[in-house]
């Protein structure tokens, strides 16, 4: 696959392959969602529901808003859905690579674990904030969004719920995400490393999740000009 149509959401496998499809869409007007203003020096407590090199995405525990938490260190990827990690607001937005993210802070150092929240208080929190089932997910059909045309009037992260049958697999040393959503099944590039490893170990190449399991939706840093829906993190129903 060349560098500029990494996934699809719109396509399946055909004869063995990952058949891209990238098609620019319009995008609907979002939903208002919980927003975080923290000052640099604030230190926020979040659920974490993915990780990644640098950054980790969580809900913060006071305001109910999803956050993107981006740091110049390497993030622990030991830290894992339901944990909740401790993160300082930092001034230096140079950190995030996308300013158009709106759930986007920059922070003085990579998140520290503080503890870990599941059962109904995590479903609390989690709830007001899946993506609604009638829209497309984040806002398009389209499995990438042009750099240009990115906004903080739109999400860069969502917590997906869909529908089953959910399926991820591996193919070209890369893993996949498959799913229903709107009537259409979707394939994502998945970047989860807990779910790879996963894999990994028990020799398979693609494993069926279970109904309610969570998908942490986001758009990657631009590439080739364009943000390509990811799944970041697989979480499982607690």
């Amino acid at each position: 696959m060349g560098r500029g149509a990494q996934l699809s959401t719109n396509s399946r496998p055909k004869g063995g392959n990952i058949v891209d499809v990238l098609t620019v869409t319009p995008r609907l007007l979002p939903r208002k969602l919980p927003r975080l203003v923290a000052a640099p020096g604030r230190d926020l407590e979040l659920l974490v529901m993915s990780t990644g090199p640098r950054h980790c995405a969580g809900i913060d525990l006071i305001s109910g808003a999803l956050v993107r938490a981006w740091c110049a260190e390497p993030v622990d990827q030991r830290l894992r859905p339901y944990d909740v990690a401790k993160v300082t607001v930092a001034a230096n937005t140079d950190l995030v690579p996308d300013p158009s993210q709106p759930e986007a802070v920059a922070t003085a150092g990579p998140p520290e674990l503080a503890g870990r929240l599941t059962g109904r208080a995590a479903r609390r929190l989690i709830a007001p904030l899946l993506h609604p089932e009638s829209q497309p997910l984040l806002g398009t059909h389209s499995p990438a969004v042009p750099f240009w045309e990115r906004s903080r009037d739109h999400p860069s992260i969502a917590l997906v719920r869909p529908p089953q049958p959910l399926m991820v697999s591996t193919e070209a040393e890369r893993l996949w995400c498959h799913f229903p959503w709107l009537g259409r099944e979707h394939v994502l590039s998945c970047t989860d490393p807990r779910l790879w490893a996963s894999l990994a170990r028990s020799a398979k190449t693609w494993a069926l999740l279970r109904g309610g399991t969570i998908f942490v939706v986001a758009l990657a840093p631009p590439l080739d000009g364009h943000c390509h829906k990811v799944v970041e993190a697989v979480v499982p129903p607690r």
